[in-house]
């Protein structure tokens, strides 16, 4: 009996060679489960948001009892008038940028991006030298495109970035009311102007690639704008000054389409 078992054993021993070279080849994995994500690609998307911006206004006053000349003879201000007027409203638009992620998992990228939306604000003044008169003043911010650089650390599938760059913003004021003057003149007036403001935003937030080629972000972002002064046109009174300083925030949830190009 011991004799049979090994003499079964070595025939085993000598046929399994033979046997495992009929056996078919192993299956090499999917590229697609042994290469390392990476967020080297360029993308597409559009982002939805709300913005809010502070607006110091410099002088409402000035341009409509002076340099219209509705006050007429003896008619002055005491002083430069600065109006703080607040705007807020939904931004909506779309983004398109492309990322190059190093070895080291440091990411750097450009990006283009332009939005628009209700942003505006107002506020009633008071004109000292013909009171009960006032005069309103509304500002609207209703485009703005931005050109950016980011750069990034990635956390596998996510990537969490700081950006800068410049930035523009189309712009739109005026100044309306009826000057009486204390005696009932009843003289409207309907100051508007248009600017087209460049400035600087910084940044920062994070994305998550949820889909093979979908990731999606929330970003923080803030505008300056600096000081600028704007021509206000009245068909009937004439042109005045109006200065403008302007700092501007913005959240903004956006997604992104990428095409893997680089890899």
């Amino acid at each position: 009996m011991k004799k049979l078992i090994f003499l079964g054993a070595a025939g085993l021993a000598l046929s399994g060679p033979a046997f495992a070279a009929d056996l078919p080849p192993e299956m090499p994995l999917k590229a697609s489960f042994v290469q390392r994500f990476t967020w080297t690609s360029c993308y597409l998307g559009a982002h939805l948001g709300g913005g809010w911006a502070k607006e110091n206004v410099t002088d409402p006053v000035l341009l409509v009892q002076d340099n219209a000349g509705l006050g007429g003879p003896g008619f002055t201000t005491g002083g430069p008038t600065t109006v703080a007027v607040n705007q807020s409203g939904a931004m909506i638009g779309g983004q398109i940028g492309c990322d190059y992620q190093f070895p080291s998992n440091l990411v750097l990228g450009v990006e283009g991006a332009v939005s628009g939306g209700t942003m505006k604000g107002s506020k009633l003044v008071t004109l000292p030298d013909s009171p009960p008169d006032t005069a309103l003043v509304r500002v609207k911010t209703d485009f703005m495109p931005t050109l950016t650089g980011r750069i990034g650390y990635a956390a596998d599938h996510w990537l969490f970035y700081a950006k800068g760059g410049v930035a523009w913003a189309s712009n739109k004021y005026s100044v309306v009311g009826t000057f009486n003057g204390g005696a009932g003149l009843g003289l409207p007036f309907d100051f508007e102007g248009l600017s087209l403001r460049t400035g600087w935003t910084a940044g920062a937030g994070v994305e998550w690639a949820f889909a093979e080629d979908w990731s999606a972000r929330l970003e923080y972002d803030y505008y300056d704008f600096g000081s600028h002064t704007a021509t206000m046109n009245d068909a009937v009174n004439g042109p005045g000054p109006l200065g403008f300083k302007t700092t501007m925030q913005m959240v903004k949830l956006g997604v992104n389409f990428h095409v893997w190009g680089w890899q």
